[in-house]
């Protein structure tokens, strides 16, 4: 459900997308719950390059990887398995297109709305006016667009996902958004 930092262009916009309100940033969490570990979001250009690196052990499972977004394509792979990754039309660039103003405020709140949440009271978060969105699953707190907090519990199972450290409109080395040469992308076909 973290998919907010996976963000296209989109197809056919004329105007200059910003996913984010904000040009660049490193971005650290912690996981907890059914997932426990961390993720680093590097994003540059207001969000139209991303890159996420996870290190969360899952169902008993250790699991590294990272999720790099720009133009149409995701492409994802394990450093440890450096040799093949996936490569995949981007899942949301259809709902967002559908489902907002082009902006990832607008898609956020439309995306947790399908899921049963509603706006509810904005709350600071490290320091940070944040938008809120609340459901019977649990609560998402989000700022300029970048995810904050995510406390989910759905069929008895609980996720936690939450910023440990912020830096904005900082430079981001160009290194995270560059594909490794020596792997194989395999095209996943699309998700939804």
């Amino acid at each position: 459900l973290s998919l907010l930092f996976i963000l296209p262009k989109l197809a056919g916009q004329e105007t200059t997308l910003k996913p984010y309100g904000l040009k660049s940033g490193i971005i650290e969490y912690s996981y907890s719950g059914d997932k426990v570990g961390k993720g680093t979001l590097y994003f540059d250009d207001y969000g139209m390059k991303s890159a996420m690196y996870t290190d969360a052990v899952e169902d008993g499972e250790k699991r590294k990887g990272w999720v790099v977004t720009y133009g149409d394509y995701q492409y994802l792979w394990d450093p440890d398995h450096s040799d093949e990754g996936l490569k995949l039309k981007n899942p949301i660039i259809t709902w967002i297109a559908e489902s907002s103003k082009g902006d990832i405020e607008s898609f956020t709140e439309s995306m947790y709305s399908k899921m049963g949440f509603t706006k509810a009271t904005d709350e600071t978060f490290l320091g940070k006016p944040c938008k809120v969105m609340e459901g019977k699953m649990g609560k998402v707190l989000t700022w300029n667009g970048i995810l904050m907090l995510l406390e989910m519990k759905i069929m008895g199972i609980g996720s936690h996902q939450e910023v440990t450290k912020i830096q904005t409109n900082i430079p981001v080395d160009a290194k995270y958004f560059v594909l490794p040469k020596d792997i194989k992308f395999s095209e996943m076909p699309g998700m939804f």
